[in-house]
């Protein structure tokens, strides 16, 4: 709009689609959520980017002097590869962008210059985000402490799945999670040979609310009816919740 860009013309509108996609985030290209995050300064006072773009559709990421974070070839090109998708084909309702296209500069001083983006013609259909009843889901967590707390949160999921079931309650889907315990990496560390913390978090989902609200019913009895060392429930019973 401010450069009257024509419709057709797609690499400017790619270069502006571009720009778009690296500040969507915020300051997840202005040093958040940084891989070589022991590099970025103030974090505290993080700055969020800004965009200036030419005419001929040349950008430059920076940010606000006087704040803190980092601009730089690396931080931007991990927002880049955020939720790209094909990197020679990344769909926009106005047009089709070109990842492997353009060049980053770091220009120093929190300044990366973009440049050299090749679009292409939008496709005949849209992507749409629907909405729809799925259930309804629930969960709840509890600390588990002292010597051999994970082979106790173990013994403590057991204790609940099995009382569910006794009262008639099986579930569409289950969950089962040690936070704390490659929760989030699955098999990629070793466990340790002794924890002594660990947090146990189970979820369920299923159509029927009233056996979701059971499962919220076994979860701070377990304090008390377990194995020693169940700490941090709080919150409140889990409820249903639609999904």
């Amino acid at each position: 709009y401010e450069f009257g860009w024509k419709n057709n013309e797609y690499d400017k509108i790619a270069a502006g689609t571009l720009a778009g996609h690296i500040t969507e985030c915020g300051a997840q290209c202005s040093g958040g959520n940084f891989t070589n995050w022991q590099d970025v300064p103030d974090m505290a006072n993080l700055g969020y980017p800004i965009i200036e773009m030419s005419a001929d559709g040349t950008f430059c990421i920076t940010k606000h002097e006087d704040t803190g974070g980092l601009v730089s070839r690396e931080t931007v090109t991990e927002q880049i590869l955020y939720e790209m998708g094909d990197p020679k084909n990344y769909i926009s309702p106005d047009v089709c962008v070109d990842f492997t296209s353009f060049n980053l500069k770091d220009l120093g001083n929190d300044r990366v210059e973009v440049n050299n983006v090749i679009g292409s013609e939008p496709t005949d259909n849209y992507k749409v985000s629907i909405s729809y009843f799925a259930g309804y889901k629930a969960s709840g967590q509890l600390t588990i402490s002292g010597p051999q707390a994970y082979e106790k949160a173990q013994l403590t999921a057991d204790i609940i799945w099995k009382r569910l079931k006794k009262a008639g309650c099986q579930f569409d889907d289950t969950s089962t999670e040690y936070l704390g315990l490659s929760s989030c990496h699955g098999d990629i560390n070793p466990v340790p040979k002794q924890i002594n913390e660990v947090v146990l978090r189970l979820g369920v989902k299923d159509h029927d609310k009233d056996k979701v609200n059971r499962f919220g019913m076994e979860i701070a009895p377990v304090i008390t009816s377990g194995p020693p060392g169940i700490t941090g429930f709080s919150g409140g019973r889990p409820k249903a919740q639609e999904i």
